[in-house]
């Protein structure tokens, strides 16, 4: 019985052992995929690495209020709707959004413009939810086109 014992003792060592040398090695990756990212980083300042969240920073949210700025007298859903009438064809909501800044006098480069996207979209889940809208398929294979709901 003693035998039995001081082999499992032994192979726990052994496993130990491993799980020492596993922690450093992941410790090394670690600091070498941090390198990559700092590189990648000053190729792309945007770039987040996955699965890290993004820290909010005070201008994001200056970002995100300069957007709910530009909102603020617009009724979303009549704009919307008027701009799937207009366009004749189901649309993205890029497209809807890139309506949006040529209406405004937005520049079609603007940095806000996703942010404006992504509010638009929430007014077209919106629309869609009271079957004012409807998805007309994807643009490209992820993208949905939207129309307006006969």
């Amino acid at each position: 019985m003693v035998l039995v014992a001081d082999e499992l003792k032994r192979k726990r060592a052994e496993i130990d052992t491993k799980i020492e040398e596993l922690r450093a090695q992941i410790v090394s990756l670690e600091r070498q995929q941090a390198a990559f990212d700092v590189v990648i980083h000053a190729y792309e300042p945007e770039y987040a690495p996955a699965g890290t969240p993004r820290a909010t920073t005070r201008r994001k949210r200056q970002g995100v209020d300069a957007v709910s700025e530009l909102l603020k007298d617009i009724d979303r859903r009549g704009f919307v709707l008027r701009t799937l009438r207009e366009a004749g064809r189901p649309i993205t909501t890029a497209e809807c959004a890139q309506a949006f800044a040529r209406e405004t006098g937005l520049a079609e480069d603007d940095a806000r413009l996703g942010q404006v996207a992504n509010r638009l979209s929430q007014t077209l889940d919106q629309l869609a939810k009271t079957n004012r809208v409807r998805r007309a398929g994807k643009a490209d294979g992820y993208r949905y086109l939207w129309e307006v709901a006969a």
